[in-house]
């Protein structure tokens, strides 16, 4: 008796999941890329944040004796600040928030405090729905209080 081996036709058993595993690999591709653009937007935001509130902790108010700032000035140096990073055409949305006291220690009311929300495209998440990514910052800035006169 002659035993013959039957070889059974197996080509193409994997084409079913070449898309599946691609399209896996292309969502971790656009993972990978715009979550880096999203920490990216996220570093701008909070630069845009740190130096609207620098620009607001600028307003120091000169006819005063002690350090205090301007705070109608102070709203109008940040206000002129956000106005030219809107014009970016990425951030959505920068403000003065308030004016805190600098600690529980010392009450003073100079520590300017901004806030900054920004939206950029999204690259390839785009084709699994999301189209746009957002970054949020807040940051905070208070004068230099410095040497006012030459030493001898």
């Amino acid at each position: 008796m002659r035993l013959v081996r039957r070889v059974r036709e197996e080509s193409g058993s994997i084409a079913p999941a070449v898309p599946v595993i691609a399209a896996v690999l292309l969502l971790l591709g656009g993972l990978g890329i715009d979550g880096s653009r999203q920490l990216n937007a996220r570093g701008e935001a909070v630069a845009f944040a740190e130096e609207a509130a620098r620009a607001g902790a600028e307003a120091v108010d000169v006819d005063s004796d002690e350090l205090k700032l301007d705070e109608p000035m102070v709203r109008q140096r940040v206000d002129a600040y956000c106005a030219r990073v809107e014009d970016l055409g990425q951030v959505t949305s920068c403000r003065f928030v308030r004016i805190d006291p600098v600690s529980g220690s010392d009450p003073r009311r100079l520590v300017v405090v901004t806030e900054v929300h920004l939206q950029i495209e999204a690259s390839l998440l785009g084709m699994v729905g999301v189209h746009k990514l957002s970054a949020s910052a807040s940051a905070r800035a208070r004068p230099y209080e410095g040497i006012d006169a030459p030493t001898e």
